[in-house]
């Protein structure tokens, strides 16, 4: 109930200052959304749990890491085709065919298989991401985009945090043979109900022929999005460098039963739900690299917590930090990246930041899997990544977020007002 209350709140907090298309709009995502979080709670989160138990080594375990990120190196070919597509049908269409993946694993009882059948997911999955990216500019305003995401996802998290513990009952009572192929109707059904959205996307723009690698244009000119790459891809390469190492962690080490891994998944989506809370309005009154910052100074005790842990319990503190910094990561990246932009540029920013995500994340399990094999402590490998994620908060600190157009004609206007004998302007 509280939930509810809570999202109730916040829903009243915006509803009356929204436009009735952006309001309807807000109400059909976050139905999605919750939709969404089904599918997640009771299959992806499960997933380098159960092929550790089918026998995975921590080669492929790693091997699967890297392909949540296939997807975000191919983005920028997905920028190419979405010139002469629309950008909604192109999405849709997309996850369908991703999600429509799950009903499959009713059939798969192999490790190679169900790695196979996953690497088509992520690709699918993750491919329309600067598509998503570009409607999320059009369908939200800039003065209220963080809230309204925040209230959308906060259904999602919501439905993770009531699914997870059940999920967990469920996959040890029965088999992710028959969990998966359900979650997957839920990944479906999440789709139909995005592609209900109202976008004006305006005329279809002429035919382009730019190659791919005009994108590296924006790399030149841009300086502050160019040191901003850096920072997250040293943040990603820390957090992920010992991310396949986890589930051996949790299930050699400290032997934990499905159940268990949901109970401290439950924790994460309580404080994942809470992140939504407070960094949606944190967005949108310090802005998406202030947000990213603080996350990235969070997410250096994960790593550190599987250091020691002797007991479930005492990756508790890492399961609480994934969670806030979900919330935060997600929102910062995204509106980070629209900040940065220029208005008409947004789907190749976003294309280039997802394609460094994607390389980092394609390169630092293998790296830390590599580690291990050479005979690496993983201890050691835990405090790199540690380091590694504490080195990029100093490094986004030297990125500079242009101001907004109206924000620097409302500041020269009370340079005026205030100093009405100066006759020039100081820069801003």
């Amino acid at each position: 109930m509280w939930l509810l209350n809570l999202q109730a709140r916040l829903e009243g907090s915006l509803t009356g200052t929204l436009d009735p298309i952006v309001r309807r709009n807000m109400y059909i995502e976050l139905v999605g959304a919750m939709a969404y979080g089904l599918f997640f709670a009771a299959s992806l989160q499960f997933i380098p749990v159960v092929l550790r138990k089918l026998g995975a080594s921590s080669d492929l375990l790693a091997l699967y890491v890297t392909q949540n990120y296939w997807g975000s190196v191919l983005v920028a070919f997905s920028v190419i085709l979405m010139r002469r597509r629309r950008t909604m049908s192109f999405a849709v269409t997309t996850w369908l065919i991703a999600r429509s993946i799950f009903l499959v694993f009713a059939f798969i009882n192999d490790v190679g298989w169900m790695l196979v059948l996953l690497a088509f997911f992520w690709i699918l999955e993750t491919f329309p991401s600067p598509a998503y990216t570009r409607i999320i500019q059009t369908i939200y305003p800039t003065h209220v985009r963080g809230q309204v995401m925040s209230v959308v996802r906060l259904g999602m998290v919501a439905a993770i945090l009531l699914m997870t513990p059940l999920a967990g009952w469920a996959l040890d009572q029965w088999s992710y043979r028959i969990i998966f192929p359900l979650a997957g109707l839920m990944g479906i059904l999440s789709t139909v109900l995005f592609a209900r959205l109202q976008v004006d996307e305006g005329p279809l723009p002429p035919r382009e022929t730019k190659p791919v690698t005009s994108l590296l244009s924006i790399v030149r000119s841009n300086r502050s999005f160019t040191i901003y790459l850096i920072g997250i891809s040293v943040y990603g390469f820390g957090g992920l460098i010992g991310f396949a190492l986890y589930p051996i962690v949790q299930v050699d080490r400290l032997g934990l039963s499905y159940s268990e891994i949901g109970l401290l998944g439950l924790a994460q989506s309580v404080f994942w739900l809470a992140g939504f809370v407070v960094w949606g309005k944190l967005i949108d009154q310090r802005g998406g690299l202030w947000v990213l910052r603080v996350n990235c100074a969070l997410a250096a005790i994960i790593p550190a917590c599987y250091i020691w842990a002797t007991d479930g319990w005492m990756l508790l503190p890492a399961f609480i930090v994934q969670g806030i910094i979900s919330a935060g990561v997600d929102l910062g990246f995204i509106n980070t990246s629209i900040q940065l932009a220029e208005p008409d540029k947004v789907v190749e920013y976003s294309a280039l930041q997802t394609t460094v995500i994607g390389l980092r994340g394609m390169l630092a399990p293998v790296v830390g899997s590599l580690l291990l094999r050479f005979g690496v402590d993983e201890m050691i490998i835990f405090a790199v990544g540690s380091l590694l994620v504490a080195i990029s908060w100093f490094i986004l600190g030297a990125v500079k977020i242009p101001s907004d157009p109206e924000e620097r004609l409302r500041r020269r206007r009370e340079l005026r007002f205030r100093w009405p004998l100066r006759f020039r302007y100081p820069r801003l």
